[in-house]
């Protein structure tokens, strides 16, 4: 599902940060490894890709709907062979990978094992685990993946975000929002050692109010798994890190160009007296949402302030080529679905190395079936524009998601 709407959020930030940092500099052992991709040019050389050229097959997984298990607007998705996990808010829903709802994971509340808000949720399988970064509490509550509490772990005040590696380290993310965070991304240790750190270089001095502009983008994730590793990416730090040896290592460039947001033009650094001069200029730059599979980089640019002019590019690591995808009408969709011509296809995520998918909602779909209609002529397989149609047919426009699951051809 595409999310394209921004939430302007005014918070108390109280700072205590922590003081590590590191050399951010790329070494030469990384320097023959790392990349850049051009987006500035990128822009400009755009094609109409089908999605049968990229696609082997294309699955729809209909998630069961019930008044228990309401799949919340804003949610993330988990995946293993047999079953989906959705961080669902305060709680995690659980089904079975054909979507037939399983349980429901957590208790809603502030109380001792209760979730108020799940600031992020790390999915551990080999440890058969799900672990819930609280809100209110600063707590770790350690779930077994059948639901039960396993242990409940305190953590400092002033983290923003967590994720609990595969060998259980800690990395953290901070976003930069007061402007004096030292740094960006961190892993320590089980004891809170400081093992790596990435700087924060886009740091500058808080008017002396405490009371700051934070503008809240739901589509942004700093993390994505791929190639059994973790890959990180802050909002305004277009650099691309990777986890090795529980080491931060840079590995791409994403160079915006002049489609870049000024730091002076922040909303977090102007403030609220100042808050017009990015209303007035954000359309002109974009942030970006990376992720990776099949040797494929996938890219959504986000217009800072016309959500509606997002931009979706494909990267191709072996011709080391950037494409902005465009559908006939020269509008940014993602691959134009001539499979079974439906909704075009831009993945928000991936279920493994050659699978990806995207969330659609039956009311998305009625809508883009009645108002913009495929001929057959466009479609490649005219048999699988039946199946979905009878699919769409039998639901209603509140039921929960339908996930898009597209398998990759090799690159």
């Amino acid at each position: 599902m595409r999310i394209t709407f921004f939430t302007l959020i005014a918070l108390l930030i109280f700072s205590c940060k922590n003081n590590s940092k590191t050399d951010n500099k790329i070494s030469e052992d990384d320097s023959s490894k790392f990349f850049e991709i051009n987006l500035e040019k990128g822009f400009n050389k755009n094609q109409t890709i089908p999605l049968s050229q990229i696609a082997s097959d294309v699955e729809y997984i209909v998630l069961e709907t019930r008044e228990d298990c309401m799949v919340r607007p804003v949610v993330r998705y988990y995946f293993t062979d047999s079953i989906i996990f959705i961080r669902n808010y305060d709680h995690i829903l659980k089904s079975s990978r054909s979507g037939k709802f399983i349980q429901r994971i957590g208790t809603s509340g502030r109380g001792p094992g209760e979730i108020d808000l799940i600031r992020n949720l790390s999915f551990l399988p080999d440890k058969k685990s799900l672990v819930v970064q609280k809100n209110y509490q600063r707590e770790l509550l350690f779930f077994s993946l059948t639901g039960e509490l396993i242990k409940t772990l305190d953590y400092e005040a002033n983290i923003e975000s967590f994720k609990i590696l595969p060998n259980g380290n800690f990395l953290t993310y901070e976003s930069g929002a007061s402007g004096t965070e030292d740094v960006m991304f961190c892993i320590m240790n089980e004891t809170w050692d400081t093992l790596s750190t990435i700087e924060n270089y886009t740091k500058w001095t808080s008017t002396p109010s405490s009371l700051q502009i934070m503008i809240g983008y739901p589509v942004f994730e700093p993390y994505y798994f791929s190639q059994n590793k973790y890959h990180l990416k802050s909002m305004y730090n277009d650099t691309v890190y990777e986890i090795s040896s529980d080491k931060i290592k840079p590995e791409y460039l994403i160079n915006l160009g002049k489609y870049k947001l000024p730091d002076e033009l922040r909303p977090e650094r102007l403030g609220i007296s100042q808050l017009q001069k990015f209303r007035d200029n954000g359309q002109n730059y974009y942030f970006t949402q990376v992720f990776e599979a099949s040797e494929r980089i996938f890219i959504g640019a986000y217009s800072h302030g016309e959500p509606e002019s997002s931009k979706y590019f494909i990267y191709n690591k072996f011709k080391k080529e950037c494409t902005l995808l465009t559908d006939y009408e020269n509008k940014s969709t993602g691959f134009v679905n001539d499979w079974d011509g439906g909704i075009d296809f831009w993945p928000t995520g991936q279920l493994n190395e050659n699978q990806v998918f995207m969330p659609i909602t039956p009311l998305q779909f009625k809508k883009q079936l009645s108002e913009t209609p495929k001929s057959n002529n466009e479609i490649k397989y005219p048999e699988n524009k039946n199946r979905l149609l009878n699919l769409i047919s039998s639901m209603d426009e509140t039921d929960n998601p339908i996930l898009m699951v597209v398998t990759l051809k090799k690159n």
